[in-house]
Formats: structure tokens, sequence, C-alpha cells
């Protein structure tokens, strides 16, 4: 082999493995955003929920409702102005939670299954929105709330530094 040969083919592999240098950091940047992006929704629903105090607002109308009794029950309703677009970098993101490690992505597609429940129930055309003298239905979201809650905390767990 000469001279030119030895540069050529030593110069094709330093391209090569350059590149694949490159796209595996664009992979792991990606990777890392998705995850970091997507932990960053849940905890900011989370908190939204906790400082508006609707947990402790389902349970207190589903406990007001129940002190009555039923025949002389009205009817109650949570009516809750949530946009559509709550949830964008979850559902932007759908086709990559194969990014998350199995825990993270159990947890998120738990939190969002759990909220989307709650969301339908107190936005319009939800039992709760459109009133109801069922004292259940306020105790069955406020229980669907706080298994919401306790995911988006396991997360907040494994994700924020202390």
């Amino acid at each position: 082999m000469n001279t030119g040969e030895i540069i050529s083919i030593a110069g094709l592999l330093f391209t090569t493995t350059a590149a694949a240098c490159g796209w595996l950091w664009q992979r792991w940047q990606e990777r890392t955003s998705v995850r970091i992006s997507i932990v960053a929704e849940v905890l900011a629903l989370r908190k939204i929920a906790v400082q508006r105090d609707y947990h402790s607002g389902l349970i207190e109308m589903g406990e007001q409702l129940l002190a009555i009794p039923e025949g002389q029950r009205p009817e109650a309703s949570l009516q809750v102005r949530i946009p559509e677009h709550y949830c964008r970098v979850y559902v932007a993101n759908l086709g990559k939670l194969g990014y998350l490690s199995p825990e993270d992505a159990q947890l998120v597609v738990s939190f969002y299954q759990y909220v989307d429940s709650v969301v339908q129930d107190v936005t319009e055309g939800g039992i709760i929105y459109e009133g109801t003298n069922d004292p259940e239905a306020f105790s069955e979201a406020a229980t669907i709330l706080k298994f919401a809650l306790e995911v988006a905390q396991q997360l907040a767990d494994r994700h924020v530094k202390k």
C-alpha cells in the first residue's frame, strides 16, 4: 500500500468516525431533551393542580353532596377551562416515548391517562362539568386526580435534584 492510499483510507475512517460520533451525540441530545421536556410538563401540570387545589375541591364537593339526603341533593358542578394544548409536549413526542426509560415511560403514560380521565369529567360534556348530584362522581375524580399527582411526584423524585 502506498502513502496516498493510506492517507485516503485514514481520511475515510476519520470522516466516518466523526459522522458516527456526531450522529450518536445528536441522538443522545434528543433523548435527553425529550425526557426533560416531558418530565417538565408533567411537573408543571402537577404544580398547577396543587396550586389551584383541584383535589380538595373535588373531595369537598363530594362530601357536601354526601351530607345531603339522597332525594334532596342539588346538582353541583365543577367547570374547569383546560386548553386543548395542555399536554402539547406529550402529544408531540408520543412516537419518542421509547427514548424514556421503561420506568419513566410507564409513569408518564399513567400520569396522562389519569389526567385525561379527570379532564374529561371537568370540561364541557363531562359529568362534573354538566352537573350531577352523585357524590361518587366527585369522589372518583378526586381519587383519579390523586393517582395522577402521586405519579407526578414519583417522576419528580426520580428527576429533580435536591
